[in-house]
C-alpha cells in the first residue's frame, strides 16, 4: 500500500521542549528548597498535566496554599527564554521537506494546544510544510487516547495503513497504535528512559531513517497482518 501521509508527534520529537521544560520546574523546584522527582515528572509526558500538575505537586510538597499562578509563570518564563533559542533536533527539517517535496502529506498530532505547535513551526520556518495541524485543545481526551491520531488522518483524507507516526514518548506510541498506524519512535534523552519498545521501529534519531528503507518497512509489516 501507498504511503500517503507522515504526521508527527511535536514536543521531543521535532523540537526538544520536553528538556528545557522539565529543567525549569527544577530551578522553581529548589527556589523552594525541594526538587523534582523524574519519577513523577515522567506522568505528564506526551499527554496533559491532568496526569501530572507540577505547581500542584510542589503545593504538597510544601504543605499550605501556594500562588500556583505565579509558579507556574516563573516556570514558564525560564523555559520559554531557553526554547525560543532551541533549532529543530537532528534529521527533522530534512525529513519534513523531502517527504512534502515526494507529494507525502505531513501533520502534527500533539497533546499541546495548536497555537503553541503553529507558533513554534513559524519560528522554525517550518509550518509551510504541514497540511494539518491537530492540538490536544481540539480533543476530548488526548495521547494515551487516539483521537488526535484519527483527527490528523480524517484532516488528511487518509487510511491509517496508508500513514506513518514518528513519536518520541510511550503515551504517543499508544495513541498512534490504537489509531492503528505503523508507529516509529525517536525517543529523546527524556523520554529514552521511559521504554518505547512497544513502538513497531526504534531509531536513535530522524537523521538515520530514509524514507525509502521506511517505506519498505511499513510494507513488509502490512503483508505480515
Amino acid at each position: 500500500m501507498t504511503i500517503k501521509a507522515f504526521i508527527f508527534d511535536f514536543d521531543g520529537l521535532i523540537l526538544d521542549t520536553e528538556t528545557p521544560e522539565f529543567e525549569s520546574w527544577q530551578v522553581v523546584y529548589r527556589n523552594y528548597g525541594f526538587d523534582l522527582p523524574f519519577q513523577e515528572w515522567k506522568k505528564c509526558l506526551g499527554t496533559s498535566k491532568s496526569e501530572f500538575d507540577p505547581a500542584s505537586y510542589l503545593e504538597q510538597l510544601i504543605g499550605h496554599p501556594i500562588n500556583k499562578r505565579k509558579v507556574e509563570h516563573d516556570q514558564r518564563v525560564i523555559g520559554l527564554s531557553r526554547i525560543v533559542e532551541m533549532p529543530p533536533l537532528p534529521g527533522v527539517e530534512k525529513m519534513i521537506k523531502n517527504a512534502s517535496a515526494r507529494g507525502i502529506k505531513l501533520a502534527i498530532a500533539s497533546s499541546s494546544s495548536s497555537d503553541w505547535v503553529w507558533c513554534n513551526l513559524a519560528r522554525l520556518g517550518l509550518l509551510k510544510y504541514f497540511d494539518a495541524i491537530c492540538g490536544g485543545n481540539e480533543v476530548d481526551a488526548v495521547k494515551p487516547d487516539p483521537s488526535l491520531y484519527r483527527m490528523a488522518l480524517a484532516e488528511l483524507d487518509v487510511h491509517p495503513d496508508e500513514s506513518i507516526v514518528f513519536e518520541d514518548s510511550p503515551n504517543g506510541i499508544i495513541a498512534a497504535q490504537n489509531a492503528g498506524i505503523f508507529c516509529v519512535a525517536i525517543p529523546n534523552t527524556i523520554s529514552v528512559q521511559l521504554g518505547v519498545d512497544h513502538a513497531d521501529l526504534v531509531v536513535n534519531s530522524m537523521a538515520e531513517i530514509d524514507i525509502d528503507q521506511l517505506v519498505a518497512i511499513h510494507s513488509e509489516r502490512l503483508e505480515r497482518k
